[in-house]
């Protein structure tokens, strides 16, 4: 009798279940303001001095499994990039930030429709890189840390299981100290601090999204 009621407790559990996958692309309003210093006072000058904010471009893509009716939680990966050219001495900085992220949502289900609020927590992984002054080599360096994640999303209908996906988020990221690849921190020489890309952004996203 036990094993009867187990076997159909897990129909009934498999048959609510519902996975989505999704891919998206979007553009993040990012401050970083050690790494706005580092530039601003090293490099750029008058009308060309950064901003407190600036664009970057974002993809991602991300794995929800419907525990219950209004509770989904998810897997993402999104992958943060931004460059900056030196205008005076035709040099630049770039950086990669990867950011794997344990979600939760609550969701509201409609006909042909899905909205989520939720939000969640992983670590940060930065990835940046800037041509050495003074001879032809690439420096590289890298930074780990954490970061936080609250997000607002909504899938519609396309037909079938397809979805068109849009949704916004807020993102604080303290993604640790710059350092190269023998453990030397990088040091921003005008100021004498280590230099952080710590950063918040505000996001847009649209894609595509997949239920089974």
């Amino acid at each position: 009798m036990k094993k009867i009621f187990f076997m159909v407790l897990v129909s009934v559990i498999s048959l609510q279940a519902q996975w989505e996958v999704r891919g998206s692309m979007g553009l993040n309003i990012v401050s970083m303001p050690d790494l706005k210093d580092y530039l601003n006072t090293n490099f750029f000058i008058g009308n060309d001095r950064l901003s407190d904010f600036t664009p970057a471009v974002e993809t991602g893509i991300e794995v929800g499994y419907q525990l219950e009716e209004h509770f989904q939680v998810a897997c993402e990966l999104s992958y943060e990039y931004n460059s900056f050219s030196y205008p005076v001495i035709n040099s630049s900085f770039a950086y990669n930030l990867l950011q794997p992220s344990l979600l939760g949502y609550y969701t509201v289900n409609g006909k042909g429709y899905q909205f989520k609020f939720g939000g969640g927590i992983g670590p940060r992984f930065i990835f940046a890189s800037e041509p050495s002054i003074y001879t032809t080599a690439l420096l590289k360096y890298t930074s780990t840390g954490y970061g936080l994640v609250g997000k607002i999303d909504g899938i519609t209908s396309l037909g079938g299981n397809y979805f068109a996906y849009i949704g916004v988020d807020l993102r604080y990221n303290n993604n640790g100290n710059l350092s190269d690849a023998n453990g030397k921190e990088k040091i921003n020489n005008v100021t004498n601090t280590v230099l952080s890309l710590n950063s918040v952004s505000a996001g847009l996203k649209v894609g595509v999204a997949v239920t089974f």
